[in-house]
C-alpha cells in the first residue's frame, strides 16, 4: 500500500515515512543485536559499523532519495537493501533467536505493507541470500540460543517500533478511507449545486423503474429547465448565471420532501424524482417549484423561471430512456406553449382534455 504523495521539499509522503520509521528501526535494531553479539564475546571492532548502521544507513538512504529524480523507485530499492543489511546482522550474529525472528517477522510486515507481495518476496529473498553469503564468511556459525540481556534489548524495538508501525498503517487506512468517501460524495454530489450528479440522480431512477416493475410502485419524474439560459448567460455575464443555478438548486432542495431527489441533469437542466407520486400530485409539485422559482430568483432584477416536464411512470416504459424521454416530450411541449409552464405527458391511447397541462 503507497500513501498518497504530499511533496515536502521533492519528497512524496510515503518516502518521508518509510525513512523516518527506517531511522526509528535501525536505532532500536542494532540494539537489539549488539546485545546478543556482546553476549557472544563478539570482537569490538564491530561496535563502530553498527554505529554506522543504525545510524548512518538513514541518514545516507534519506540523502539518496532527497536527489533522486524518483524518490519513490530510490526509496523501494532502499527498503531492499534495509532487508540485506537485516540478513547481514542476524547472521554475525550467529542467528539469535529472538533478534533473527523479530528481524524476519517485521521485514515482512512491513514491506507487505509498504509495497505487496512482490516487495516483501524481494526482500526476503535480499535478508536470506546475504544472511546465507555472511553466514558461510563466519564459518556458518549457529547459536540460537537467546540470553536474557538480549531479551531486554529487543523491548525497545518490539514496544516503540512495533506499535508505531500498527499506529502509522491504521492512520494511512483512515485517510484512505477519508479519500474514498470524498470521491463517492463527488460521484455523488454535484459540487456546485449540492444535488445528486446526473449519473446518481439516473442511478435512483432506475432502481426506481425497477421496482415499479416488480412491485407496481407508482413515481413521477419532473424534467426542469431554466427559460432563456443563455440570454441569461450573455446580458448578466456567467457568473449571474452561475448563481442563477445555485439559487434554484437552493429552492428545489428547500421544497421536496426526504424522500425526492433533485438532480443536475445538465448545466441549466434538473431532474427530480418523486417516488409514490402520480401524475396529478407531481403537477402540483412542478407548479409550486416553478411559482417559487419566479418569486425567489431573479437576475438583475428580472425573475427566472422555469419550464417543467411531468411523466408518471407507465406500464409501457421498459427502460430509462423511455421514462426520461417522456419527461423530455412533456418539458418540449412547455419549451414550445410559451416557457414558463408545466406540462405532463399521456401515452397514447389516453385522450388528454384540450387546455389540460
Amino acid at each position: 500500500m503507497l500513501p498518497e504523495s504530499a511533496p515536502e521539499a521533492g519528497v512524496p509522503r510515503f518516502v518521508r515515512y518509510t525513512c523516518a520509521m527506517r531511522l526509528l528501526g535501525c536505532g532500536t535494531g542494532m540494539a537489539a543485536i549488539a546485545a546478543a553479539m556482546h553476549g557472544q564475546g563478539a570482537s569490538p571492532l564491530w561496535w563502530p559499523l553498527m554505529v554506522l548502521s543504525g545510524l548512518g544507513w538513514p541518514w545516507l538512504a534519506w540523502r539518496m532519495v532527497q536527489a533522486a529524480p524518483n524518490p519513490v523507485r530510490v526509496e523501494i530499492r532502499n527498503l531492499v537493501a534495509d532487508a540485506g543489511l537485516a540478513g547481514f546482522w542476524v547472521a554475525l550474529a550467529r542467528f539469535d533467536l529472538l533478534p533473527t525472528a523479530m528481524f524476519v517477522a517485521v521485514m515482512a510486515m512491513d514491506r507487505t505493507v509498504a509495497g505487496g507481495w512482490p516487495l516483501a518476496r524481494r526482500s526476503m529473498l535480499s535478508m536470506a541470500a546475504v544472511a546465507l553469503v555472511t553466514s558461510a564468511a563466519s564459518g556458518f556459525a549457529f547459536q540460537p540460543r537467546t540470553g536474557f540481556t538480549t531479551v531486554l534489548w529487543c523491548l525497545p524495538f518490539l514496544c516503540v517500533y512495533v506499535p508505531v508501525v500498527g499506529i502509522s498503517a491504521r492512520l494511512f487506512a483512515d485517510r484512505v478511507r477519508e479519500q474514498n468517501r470524498a470521491l463517492e460524495k463527488v460521484a455523488r454530489i454535484d459540487a456546485e449545486t449540492g444535488l445528486a450528479t446526473r449519473q446518481q440522480w439516473l442511478a435512483m431512477a432506475a432502481a426506481q423503474l425497477r421496482r415499479f416493475h416488480r412491485y407496481g410502485a407508482v413515481a413521477s419524474l419532473l424534467m426542469v429547465d431554466v427559460d432563456e439560459f443563455k440570454r441569461i448567460n450573455d446580458t448578466a455575464g456567467h457568473l449571474a448565471g452561475d448563481q442563477a443555478v445555485r439559487d434554484i438548486s437552493a429552492v428545489l432542495s428547500a421544497s421536496l420532501r426526504g424522500a425526492d431527489v433533485a438532480g443536475r441533469y445538465g448545466g441549466d437542466e434538473f431532474g427530480v424524482l418523486l417516488p409514490g407520486t402520480d401524475r396529478a400530485a407531481a403537477v402540483e409539485v412542478a407548479e409550486r417549484l416553478r411559482q417559487r422559482v419566479a418569486d425567489q430568483v431573479a437576475v438583475g432584477g428580472v425573475p427566472v423561471t422555469l419550464s417543467i416536464g411531468v411523466a408518471e411512470l407507465h406500464a409501457g416504459m421498459r427502460t430509462l430512456e423511455d421514462w426520461t424521454g417522456a419527461a423530455d416530450e412533456a418539458l418540449y411541449r412547455a419549451k414550445a406553449a410559451g416557457r414558463n409552464c408545466v406540462r405532463h405527458w399521456a401515452p397514447a391511447h389516453r385522450a388528454v382534455a384540450p387546455g389540460t397541462t
